[in-house]
């Protein structure tokens, strides 16, 4: 987690998993 745009890719990522 260098920057926050990758914290929010990893987020956004996570939620398209946990929400198909």
């Amino acid at each position: 987690m260098k920057t926050p745009i990758k914290a929010l890719l990893e987020a956004s990522l996570l939620c398209d998993v946990a929400e198909p």
